[in-house]
This record gives C-alpha cells, sequence and structure tokens, in this order.
C-alpha cells in the first residue's frame, strides 16, 4: 500500500500536467511533478528520492510523447542532488521550500536543454523560458505550501476550541 499513493500521486500530477495547459495555457509552465518529488526529497531518504524522480520522469515521457528517459535522467539527478544536500541544509517554511522548488525547476530545465542539445534535436526551451518557468513553479509551490500551512493551521485552532 506504501508504494501505491506515490504512484497514483505521480500519475494523477502527470494528467494534471498534460491536461491543464488546454484549460490555460498559462499551467503549461508549472512543473507540477516536480514541486512534488521535490518535495518528497526534502522529506524522504535517498533511495526513495531517486525513485519517485525516475518514475515521475518516466511518467511525464511517457504522457508527453517524448524522448523516454529524457525527463526521468533529468528529474532523478536534480532529485539526487536535492536528497543529498537536503540533509546538509535545514528548508522548513513555504518559502525556502519553495526556492528550491525552482531553482530545482531550473536545474531540471537546463538538464533536459543541454541533453536535447548533445542529442541534436532542436531545442525545446530557450534560457529566458527555463528560468520563467522556474520562477512560475515556486510561486506555484509557494502557494501550495502556504495553503497547506493555513489549513493545518486552521483545522489545529477548531480542535482546540472543540476541546475546551
Amino acid at each position: 500500500m506504501t508504494v501505491l499513493r506515490p504512484l497514483a500521486a505521480l500519475f494523477s500530477l502527470g494528467l494534471l500536467q498534460i491536461f491543464l495547459p488546454r484549460v490555460w495555457s498559462g499551467f503549461g509552465s508549472i512543473d507540477w511533478l516536480l514541486i512534488y518529488v521535490v518535495l518528497q526529497s526534502l522529506r524522504g531518504t535517498f533511495q526513495r528520492s531517486v525513485l519517485l524522480g525516475a518514475g515521475a520522469g518516466l511518467i511525464q515521457d511517457g504522457l508527453s510523447g517524448g524522448i523516454i528517459g529524457l525527463h526521468a535522467f533529468a528529474k532523478t539527478s536534480v532529485t539526487a542532488l536535492i536528497a543529498t544536500f537536503g540533509g546538509l541544509l535545514v528548508v522548513r517554511g513555504p518559502l525556502p521550500e519553495a526556492m528550491v522548488v525552482g531553482g530545482a525547476s531550473m536545474l531540471e530545465g537546463l538538464i533536459v536543454v543541454a541533453w536535447q542539445a548533445m542529442l541534436g534535436r532542436p531545442v525545446s526551451l530557450g534560457l529566458l523560458d527555463v528560468v520563467w518557468r522556474g520562477v512560475i513553479t515556486a510561486i506555484a509551490a509557494f502557494a501550495i505550501l502556504s495553503t497547506a500551512r493555513w489549513w493545518s493551521q486552521r483545522s489545529l485552532r477548531r480542535g482546540r476550541r472543540y476541546s475546551r
């Protein structure tokens, strides 16, 4: 059961990443899979982080119809770095975690662009696009983390109010 929950989350976020830009094109700049994987990497073990990164990348490659393994390699590399250095640095709170997500998004974009260039494929993103996607993904992560924090504090306040 513990394996099914992250797989279901990855598959759901992959579908979200593929179909939300059809609703509004601005959603295409947000890497929903990377947000989940990076936040789990900050809290989890190295092995779990690398497996989540590889799974998220393979799901993204499979659903988008691109080069199979390109995003899997990029997401695995990024999550391995975050899991390695996440134990050395204490990153807690919505703003620092969102900044890590934004940096990870930019790094992943640079890895994808570098691999496309090395394979002789047309490069899908420019440098400005990579930075833009990182900023937008960081803003989305901050909104999600702030909402989750507010929601948990709200439920704690309600619990205290009813326990008196």
